[in-house]
């Protein structure tokens, strides 16, 4: 799609965002974990975006980094997403343990005056996040950034910190601990037996998360943050007890300007280790045991809190019921878009059909020269390439993030709830059998 050089009437919402936006938030000022310096491949995170088609309305328009394959278009368009699209160009890499800065998607589109003018101009903007790159591009429209919230609330809500000292505020159980310095660290998790998890208060899918299992790796962890801050760093860090769970699960919420909110709904995590591996429809029963709980006071409580601190947009409350019948209710606040978020877009549009959606990622090794069109055509001969309508079926959503040698497949299922194991699998095997597997020896195309 090429995007007009011409004033554009107000069309459809924009849709665009870089998805590690926790490494943007994250003030370079903090004392790291040892796990922070395993940071995820760029190319793949930043194929991430194009699962903002999920989202995605006929007069949309979505800003992607990569060019979406025709073969991904046309998919997606027979499942009935429908969109317009561009790229802006390919992915900076950095040395991802440096820390060093890769460019953002938003300071991408401001180095395109007319795409600039395209989103400043649509009916509405929802970025998967809001950055401070985000509001510099729309610094020349100030009536489109004024319908953002600031990005300093954004990195505030967004931070475990807050959000679990939100928690301990309304006497919620476990509510983490947020300790600022080696020493209270060593103080918090003291007072605790078993495995204890110390958190970066900007870590996600698994990065920033250490498991502190006795007193001498305590004393380490210890020794390392005293040394870093003896550099002048500063420690900002959340201590909860490791709980055994039993479901996890997430509300996801819209926060209105004028502070009133909805609940758009429910959604079931499976998580491996501490990332996102898959969303799904909760339990029939478990709405009813919520309220039960009070989940529903709980919510109303954060909605405010979110708004009073000056948030409005999406919000997802990441909970969890424990084996041993317990709960914890806030466990944290991801105020931007997110893969549950995605998940519930898509249930809305299958459920009509007796269907309901599910969206798994699995990290897998990509033979070289083997991209999403060869995927595509290997599930549509295989008959499990979703096409709309009450047929069950899977749908890849980003292509981008399907790169050699490393890549990540992000999929969505559309099924009945007991189905998905099954379709799932057969959807890894027929990737497997062009070279996707998550097996380091593929099979070789042709």
């Amino acid at each position: 799609m090429t995007v007009g050089t011409g004033a554009p009437r107000p069309r459809g919402t924009a849709r665009f965002g870089t998805f590690d936006a926790e490494r943007l938030w994250r003030p370079a000022a903090l004392t790291r974990l040892p796990s922070l310096a395993g940071a995820e491949a760029h190319a793949v995170v930043a194929g991430l975006d194009e699962t903002l088609a999920a989202a995605c309305g006929p007069d949309d328009l979505l800003v992607t980094r990569g060019t979406l394959a025709p073969a991904q278009i046309d998919a997606l368009g027979a499942a009935g997403l429908t969109f317009r699209s561009v790229a802006v160009g390919p992915v900076a890499v950095g040395p991802a343990a440096t820390g060093d800065t890769v460019g953002t998607v938003e300071e991408a589109i401001a180095e395109d005056p007319a795409l600039g003018r395209a989103l400043a101009t649509a009916a509405d903007i929802r970025p998967y996040a809001v950055l401070p790159a985000t509001t510099e591009l729309l610094r020349h429209h100030p009536d489109r950034a004024a319908a953002l919230p600031h990005p300093t609330v954004v990195q505030q809500v967004n931070g475990k910190a807050w959000s679990s000292e939100r928690a301990a505020a309304l006497e919620l159980p476990g509510a983490g601990t947020v300790v600022r310095s080696a020493e209270e660290l060593a103080a918090a998790v003291g007072r605790w037996d078993g495995t204890v998890l110390v958190k970066d208060p900007y870590g996600v899918a698994g990065r920033g998360t250490a498991e502190v299992t006795g007193p001498g790796a305590l004393r380490r962890l210890v020794r390392r943050l005293q040394a870093q801050e003896d550099e002048g760093l500063r420690t900002e860090l959340v201590v909860q007890r490791r709980y055994e769970r039993a479901l996890d699960f997430s509300a996801h919420l819209e926060i209105r300007r004028d502070g009133t909110w909805s609940l758009r709904g429910l959604q079931g995590m499976t998580n491996g280790g501490y990332r996102h591996a898959v969303s799904h429809p909760v339990p029939p029963d478990l709405p009813a045991a919520l309220d039960r709980r009070g989940y529903p006071a709980v919510l109303e409580q954060v909605a405010h809190a979110l708004a009073a601190a000056g948030y409005f947009g999406p919000a997802g409350i990441d909970s969890m019921l424990l084996a041993d019948g317990g709960w914890v209710p806030v466990l944290e606040i991801n105020a931007r878009m997110s893969m549950g978020l995605l998940t519930l877009e898509l249930d809305e549009r299958v459920r009509a059909h007796g269907l309901r959606a599910h969206l798994w990622q699995q990290d897998m090794f990509v033979e070289h020269g083997i991209d999403v069109t060869a995927l595509l055509s290997a599930l549509r001969a295989a008959g499990l390439l979703y096409g709309g309508g009450a047929r069950p079926g899977v749908l890849p959503l980003s292509g981008g993030s399907l790169c050699a040698p490393r890549g990540r497949l992000v999929c969505a299922a559309f099924c009945a709830p007991d189905d998905f194991p099954a379709l799932r699998a057969r959807t890894e095997h027929c990737a497997a059998t062009v070279g996707i597997s998550t097996t380091r020896v593929g099979v070789p195309a042709g």
